[in-house]
């Protein structure tokens, strides 16, 4: 990583700073905005994929309701442009850079060796398969597309992470459900193909997180909540895992503090998890019920009221959880170590820059996106 980036982004920070949180000192920031399109302001995307490539933050893909939100019937837009912020002189700011190979939304994205590697996802169609990296080049200011062995079946709403040189897929749903089953890719050899590794012990699931903490031991990974809809209903799994490489082996861990899904985590050192916020499912319940009522009773006399209903539901959501929870591999317990002061995003991807943490856009209500990146960074990590 390009190390003048890092002071340059917290410079680029202290104009609108964020208050530091009370309980744990951690400072919270904002960078520059997704630029605008077509003379408008950029409305976010959900589920894009996002990491640091050679200084630059990559943003791609993604999806948003830019004519309006679903209690309007507005239509949900999958998108294809890739983002860079880089460090061009003094004067910091995004640039669209090109474009993936097709409007693609909610995959998973992790870094390697200045790589960002894209993985499965879907378009209003179908699933995808395909996994490619993208490279920024700071010398041509463009992206290079590599492509990589496809999965072994097509996903979206999967989690993946880099445990040394190895890449690991976990979850997600295919077109007959969501899966517990947890793939590795040799990414120093590709050609070898990937592997499939023991499946998870507990339900099946996607929007869930998958976080690698490298240890003496050779590392581990670790499974956190997530969620499984089955018959329009939908279940958030508070549960926690942990994956030992070299055992094949998983083990059940203590419960995450409250049942979350579509929330962002990583690691940090060899023995911190960190959460960020997450869906508790109690608006999105509400929201199914009255969603399977109309599906059902298409003819019912209360069939406007419900549609009302349902409506005020979304256009009058609270926001998803601000919590920030740690998970300590030595004590073994979670804990609160702060609460976001902004709305709170799912269905985007930490980033970690440094010691800190960025959340790069992403949903903060249904349908509602935002252009913010927002920067975390814990006072004594």
């Amino acid at each position: 990583m390009n190390r003048l980036f890092i002071p340059l982004l917290l410079m680029l920070t202290l104009p609108n700073p964020l208050p530091a949180d009370a309980q744990s000192s951690l400072r919270y920031a904002t960078l520059p905005e997704l630029p605008g399109i077509d003379g408008k302001p950029n409305p976010g995307v959900a589920g894009a994929f996002a990491g640091i490539s050679h200084g630059a933050l990559l943003v791609a893909g993604g999806a948003n309701f830019p004519n309006g939100y679903p209690w309007q019937n507005g239509r949900k837009a999958w998108q294809s442009t890739i983002y860079a912020l880089s460090e061009p002189g003094r004067s910091t700011h995004w640039q669209s850079v090109g474009t993936l190979p097709r409007p693609l939304a909610y995959g998973a994205s992790v870094v390697w060796n200045e790589r960002l590697i894209c993985i499965g996802g879907t378009d209003a169609e179908q699933p995808y398969a395909a996994v490619f990296s993208l490279t920024w080049q700071p010398d041509t200011r463009q992206v290079h597309t590599e492509t990589l062995p496809d999965l072994p079946l097509a996903l979206a709403n999967l989690s993946a992470a880099v445990l040394g040189h190895e890449l690991y897929v976990f979850g997600g749903e295919s077109s007959r459900g969501s899966v517990r089953s947890l793939f590795a890719l040799n990414l120093q050899h590709p050609e070898s193909g990937w592997q499939t590794r023991a499946d998870l012990p507990g339900q099946a699931r996607s929007f869930t997180a998958l976080v690698a903490l490298p240890q003496a031991d050779g590392g581990s990974l670790f499974v956190l909540g997530g969620r499984q809809t089955v018959a329009g209903q939908t279940t958030i799994f508070g549960d926690a895992y942990q994956y030992q490489p070299s055992q094949n082996s998983w083990q059940r861990l203590a419960d995450l503090p409250v049942a979350v899904a579509a929330h962002e985590a990583a690691g940090l050192g060899a023995n911190q998890v960190w959460l960020f916020g997450g869906d508790d499912g109690v608006r999105l319940r509400q929201i199914e019920a009255l969603n399977n009522r109309i599906a059902n009773q298409p003819n019912h006399p209360d069939l406007s009221t419900w549609m009302t209903q349902r409506n005020d539901l979304q256009m009058n959501h609270p926001g998803f959880r601000r919590e920030i929870w740690q998970y300590r591999t030595d004590t073994k317990r979670w804990s609160v170590v702060g609460r976001m002061p902004f709305p709170a995003p799912v269905t985007t991807t930490a980033v970690r820059l440094e010691k800190s943490f960025l959340l790069p856009s992403g949903e903060v209500s249904p349908g509602i996106r935002t252009p913010a990146i927002r920067l975390i960074t814990p006072a004594s990590p």
